[in-house]
């Protein structure tokens, strides 16, 4: 358990599901002597136990004297993308606009070892860099929230931690039905890694710390090869590997490209353009420049 240095001294928010790794935390926290105010968020899906969910949210938070925020999402199915990815970007609104309402540092969240491990096959299979598959650690920024911090307590434990210590403290918590839908490819990966790699979650995570660590120094390393870089020209040193190219154009322009147009754009021969995301025209000014028209 890693808890930050300020866990009493400033105001903090904790996700809080109602299922056995958050319910762990809120209670091992509360343990340590803080009580930060609970964020509970009913996603609204017609295939969960959102209401079973919140209303044990309620009563935990009422026994262990612990402010409790609830959101419920008016539109569950609105949005692109997959129902994880429309809950995900759902709640993390409303974790952001919770905390800040609380007047909160920022939140903490239960992801744990086995999170970061099932985090990491996602991201390899959808061809992830260094950047991607280190995944998240045990701390950062709220993602769409820099104002706001974000701590991971339990991120060197595991699910089987949390469940070990609940059951010695006789306490409940409530089991998502979605948990078990293989469908799911965050469920599949989870039981083939249970069932199968008993022992790839500490692998994975030592492997996520050597990504990012290595990328920390390749972002150091294409920073220190921008010659110049305003909101309309970019321009790398001469000889500059792609490698450290890419990371540069990635990280100048204002919408991040796909894999696939950053190749397009990193291939554009001088004086040729080409469309990146957020309706850009971006032009090969020459080997080394780039300027958005």
């Amino acid at each position: 358990m890693r808890w930050p240095e300020d866990l009493r001294g400033a105001r903090w928010a904790l996700g809080l599901s109602g299922g056995a790794d958050s319910v762990a935390l809120l209670c091992r926290c509360v343990e340590a002597g803080c009580r930060p105010v609970a964020l509970h968020f009913n996603h609204g899906f017609a295939d969960e136990n959102g209401d079973e969910a919140e209303a044990f949210c309620r009563a935990l938070c009422a026994r262990l004297g612990v402010p409790l925020r609830v959101g419920r999402n008016a539109a569950p199915e609105a949005g692109g993308g997959s129902k994880e990815t429309r809950a995900r970007r759902a709640r993390l609104a409303f974790l952001a606009e919770a905390a800040r309402a609380a007047g909160a540092v920022g939140v903490l969240l239960a992801h744990h070892a086995g999170d970061r491990a099932e985090n990491l096959v996602l991201r390899l299979a959808r061809g992830s860099g260094a950047a991607g598959l280190a995944s998240f650690g045990w701390g950062g920024t709220l993602p769409g929230a820099p104002d706001l911090r974000l701590c991971r307590p339990l991120i060197d434990e595991t699910h089987a931690d949390q469940v070990a210590w609940l059951r010695a403290h006789a306490q409940p918590w409530v089991e998502d039905p979605s948990n078990a839908d293989l469908a799911i490819p965050r469920n599949a990966i989870r039981r083939l890694i249970a069932e199968c790699l008993p022992q790839f979650t500490k692998g994975a995570n030592a492997s996520a710390d050597l990504l990012a660590e290595e990328d920390a120094f390749l972002a150091a390393l294409a920073e220190a090869a921008v010659a110049e870089r305003t909101e309309r020209v970019l321009r790398l040193r001469p000889g500059t590997h792609p490698v450290l190219a890419r990371r540069a154009l990635r990280a100048w322009l204002p919408v991040a490209p796909t894999r696939r147009q950053l190749g397009a754009l990193l291939a554009l021969p001088s004086g040729g353009t080409a469309q990146t995301n957020g309706a850009l025209t971006l032009r090969r000014l020459s080997p080394e420049a780039w300027c958005l028209r």
